[in-house]
């Protein structure tokens, strides 16, 4: 191999290595959630952390009990409905059906033309392959070229071309991109495409998921700081993420928090307590962050883990914050 071959394929090895760490991440932190035994992770986060944004990883991650979590999973969907009037939620039919097809046409398989999809064990991995994550999250290409081919192409494909093709090229016009596909000598397919322009439709598409509604709300899911300090467990939110009510010549809002204490991965103790703010605009405008403090002395030694939840009362949209704060009790 030349020196300039060599160069090029170094360059194209290190993007890709660059791009499973960007966007294949969800997958590190999935195999990290899966040693925890989470109960939810192959019936959701295992799948579903593809389309999530980075906060809602880190928090789900972060989150110790299953009830909390079962809230986080019923919060995730809401957001992403189109249509709550309707008895469906119509994304997360979506989001089945891409990975039913991922597992059916992008799986390391040998057809098994009329049998059921799920007799083929090996369809179960499908949606975890480059082709089947872009699918995923991206949703079906506009056009497809097989082996520089441009042939009709629909979404039932033909099992005898798509077990021949040695190559795919995919279009997505909305995004202005172009993902090439080869398969390699390991029959596995790999993506060789620009990887920039990649990175920025997917994290765009992920953003799509989340329905209209709540597109203006979405920067502001899950965003709090916390703390622990001398017997206090310390919020501070924002003032540009707070909804306000005009009120006699000043600006008030209405917080319910409720705080969930573990130690030593047990739940011990639940505090809920109501927040209320009140001030000017002007006040107001010359601060950061309102600040809110929640009193609770350890009496036990061990690492305490605060879960701590915070509900808008004003917010007519995204109404719930979702945050954590560590201490530990060594005397």
């Amino acid at each position: 191999m030349g020196f300039s071959a060599q160069a090029n394929f170094l360059s194209f090895k290190n993007k890709f290595i660059l791009l499973t760490l960007v966007f294949f991440s969800a997958a590190g932190c999935a195999s990290r959630i899966k040693i925890k035994q989470d109960p939810f992770y192959e019936s959701f986060f295992e799948k579903t952390s593809l389309i999530m944004t980075k906060q809602e990883i880190e928090v789900y991650k972060h989150i110790p009990d299953k009830e909390s979590k079962q809230e986080f999973i019923e919060e995730f969907w809401k957001i992403r409905d189109p249509d709550p009037l309707t008895g469906e939620n119509e994304a997360k039919t979506e989001f089945e059906a891409r990975v039913e097809y991922a597992n059916k046409w992008f799986s390391d398989w040998e057809p098994n033309i009329g049998k059921d999809i799920r007799e083929n064990k090996k369809s179960e991995q499908g949606w975890n392959s480059d082709r089947g994550r872009i699918y995923i999250v991206l949703g079906p290409p506009d056009s497809v070229v097989f082996d520089g081919m441009d042939l009709h192409f629909d979404q039932n494909r033909n099992w005898m071309t798509a077990r021949r093709s040695t190559r795919e090229e995919w279009f997505y016009n909305r995004y202005r991109l172009w993902i090439e596909f080869q398969i390699t000598g390991m029959a596995n397919w790999k993506i060789n495409t620009n990887f920039s322009e990649l990175s920025q439709a997917l994290e765009s598409a992920k953003l799509n998921w989340i329905s209209s509604a709540y597109q203006g709300d979405v920067k502001r899911i899950f965003k709090f700081k916390a703390e622990f300090k001398n017997d206090r467990i310390i919020i501070k939110i924002p003032v540009s993420r707070i909804s306000y009510e005009e009120k006699e010549q000043k600006l008030s809002s209405e917080f319910r928090i409720k705080i969930s204490v573990y130690l030593n991965h047990k739940k011990i103790d639940e505090i809920e307590e109501k927040k209320f703010l009140s001030e000017s605009q002007e006040e107001l405008l010359a601060k950061r962050n309102v600040i809110f403090e929640v009193t609770y002395k350890p009496t036990l030694k061990g690492p305490y883990y605060f879960d701590i939840v915070v509900e808008d009362l004003k917010s007519l949209s995204v109404s719930k914050y979702r945050g954590f704060a560590k201490h530990t009790l060594k005397k």
